[in-house]
């Protein structure tokens, strides 16, 4: 599960930087040819303040993402199940029936406290959910803020100044580009973990429980409204 919580996050964090290098080539490209003389736009410090609000308004959107789908998380944990949302793995029993030494008890648990699931003890410690629930909130209301805020500016520059036509279809379709691609990933992932999660068949011998599909189906319900808010905002663009 970590290993693919980690290309959701590494596909997340992938396409703002193409956004920061695209943004940073067309200035040095306007730079260069105010230079020579070979155009008339001006990269004035309102076409800055503009480039600065689309970029932050992108990065907090996707972070505000990533807090909700925690927060979604570690509510599914209180809800269903605590494996629905953690993967669980059973104490260290294997080394000690490999030393022949006594059996496990709780201090075989290298983080956390046995707890009991499916027949059998499992590893869990339960000051993680605290811990994510107040990062989730905190990522959530501080990035929806800021992302409001930002959002509020450019709102009130495009009622005194025309907003950069190049600009605002770079963001939207970058974002496009995002969400579709969060969306083409977890959809079918989503879809696979609950399948495995729900159809899981414990025995005796299992060493952890499946991995829990919450957070993946967390980001699958925040990333279809906003694949399908851009997709409409695109289409309304190609029409002006």
């Amino acid at each position: 599960m970590n290993e693919i919580m980690s290309i959701l996050f590494g596909l997340i964090v992938t396409v703002a930087p193409i956004l920061v290098i695209g943004i940073l080539g067309y200035i040095i490209w306007v730079v260069i040819k105010n230079k020579n003389g070979k155009t008339k736009l001006k990269l004035s410090s309102r076409s800055l303040l503009q480039i600065y609000l689309y970029l932050i308004s992108f990065i907090t959107l996707i972070v505000a993402v990533i807090g909700g789908a925690l927060v979604m998380k570690v509510a599914t944990s209180y809800i269903f199940n605590i494996p629905f949302s953690y993967p669980l793995q059973r104490p260290n029993s294997y080394y000690e029936e490999d030393m022949k030494l006594d059996e496990p008890t709780s201090e075989d648990c290298y983080v956390g406290k046995p707890i009991q699931f499916y027949d059998s003890e499992f590893c869990f410690d339960t000051s993680l959910r605290k811990t994510e629930l107040i990062t989730g909130i905190t990522l959530l209301i501080s990035m929806t803020i800021l992302f409001s805020l930002h959002q509020y500016a450019i709102h009130k520059i495009n009622q005194k100044h025309e907003i950069k036509n190049w600009l605002e279809k770079t963001y939207t379709f970058l974002s496009l580009i995002m969400y579709s691609v969060i969306g083409i990933v977890t959809i079918p992932l989503s879809i696979y973990l609950l399948t495995n999660y729900l159809l899981f068949e414990p025995n005796s011998d299992m060493y952890s429980t499946p991995s829990a599909p919450a957070m993946v189906i967390g980001i699958t319900i925040l990333t279809i409204p906003l694949w399908v808010y851009f997709l409409n905002r695109t289409m309304r663009l190609k029409e002006e």
